[in-house]
């Protein structure tokens, strides 16, 4: 037989949805380069953990009991975890639902939002599972004006079509690190219209100064369709362990329940998670870290005269005067791994996350002379 996927309907179209790429791997740049020394500052992650206390409490878990073990599935809807996020948030347990990482829950909002098609406003620039997990349920996206440095509210409003279901905002937004303003994200959460579902994905909050950051879920009783997401990828450094949770309302969080997966969230994930997020602690400890981290990016790139941008975020975007493509190649060679930006309109920028103080020297120490004749 000579048939080919491509002719399956629904198969076909899958080849127009843009394939998610994320950060390139260590252990491949070492088996491609044959480097021994790399660093990677491409996926946004917590260099400083996870802590002791959530190693232990994975270790416990390996080792078994009467309750636990890997021989055992986990508890289908994670709800002891979610009792303690649920505590954190000052909310009930049936206003929380876990993902398998927060992009998840992302693909669990489209599915129920697109069953019957529909759009989704994304504004340009954002984190691309948002337009992949739209197209893939059914929907179709509508780009809202955006730029490197500002969110346009009135844009977003503006965008809004009859049969629009879902808006997005990365707050802070992924890749460009900026965000709202109190004011702005008010207007947004009541202007509007009340049968949209607006996602408000809050992956990078926790590096936020609590006092000045607008936190949407404060929002969540005016606006029952309002579903706020978290990580536990980021600050809690619990990538590797791929979990998440998003908060809404108790109506809300029932229709995601009948699009998510039995057993989305595996037992180590959950039992780690419990542990990360009552550690307030380290979360202070790598909002300080990572507050030092961007003044000494901003002051190294302030001598090799480079444009940078976003203010959010454990991450910053660099300027090129050359393609972002070639900066990234070059900066691989040298045993340095960030993210070049041109799959997200940005074509000159490459997105950097910040590291240990010794790993951000590697970066300066392979980018300056780069950056010296192009920035």
């Amino acid at each position: 037989m000579n048939a080919s996927l491509s002719t399956v309907p629904g198969f076909d179209r899958l080849s127009r949805i843009p394939l998610y790429v994320p950060g390139k791997p260590i252990q491949e740049v070492q088996r491609e380069l044959g480097l021994t020394r790399i660093v990677k500052l491409a996926s946004n992650e917590n260099p400083w953990g996870p802590t002791e206390a959530v190693k232990a409490r994975v270790a416990s878990v390996i080792a078994g009991s009467e309750f636990e073990g890997l021989g055992l599935y986990p508890v289908s809807d994670g709800f002891y975890l979610r009792q303690r996020i649920a505590e954190r948030k000052g909310l009930t347990a049936d206003r929380v639902v876990l993902g398998n990482g927060s992009s998840e829950i992302l693909e669990m909002v489209a599915k129920a939002a697109f069953l019957d098609g529909g759009s989704a406003v994304i504004p340009k620039h954002s984190f691309a599972i948002y337009g992949i997990a739209t197209q893939t349920a059914g929907g179709r996206v509508i780009e809202s004006r955006a730029s490197a440095t500002d969110l346009d509210v009135d844009d977003i409003l503006r965008s809004v079509a009859e049969d629009t279901r879902l808006v997005y905002l990365g707050h802070p937004n992924n890749p460009t690190g900026i965000r709202l303003e109190r004011a702005a994200l008010e207007r947004l959460v009541r202007e509007l219209r009340e049968d949209i579902v607006l996602v408000v994905d809050q992956a990078y909050a926790e590096y936020e100064d609590p006092a000045e950051y607008p936190d949407a879920a404060a929002y969540l009783d005016e606006r029952p369709n309002l579903l706020v997401l978290h990580t536990f990828s980021k600050i809690h450094a619990l990538a590797a362990l791929r979990i998440g949770y998003g908060l809404g309302s108790k109506e809300l969080m029932t229709y995601l329940d009948r699009v998510r997966s039995p057993f989305n969230t595996n037992h180590l994930a959950q039992a780690a998670a419990e542990v990360a997020v009552q550690d307030l602690a380290f979360e202070t400890f790598s909002r300080q870290k990572n507050t030092e981290a961007r003044a000494a990016f901003r002051t190294e790139a302030a001598k090799h005269r480079c444009q940078i941008s976003g203010t959010s975020g454990n991450f910053i975007l660099l300027e090129s005067a050359f393609p972002a493509a070639e900066l990234f190649k070059e900066l691989l060679q040298r045993g340095v791994i960030v993210r070049p930006m041109q799959g997200y309109g940005l074509p000159n920028h490459i997105r950097v996350s910040f590291g240990k103080p010794e790993e951000m020297q590697a970066f300066w120490a392979a980018a300056g002379p780069l950056l010296d004749g192009g920035c």
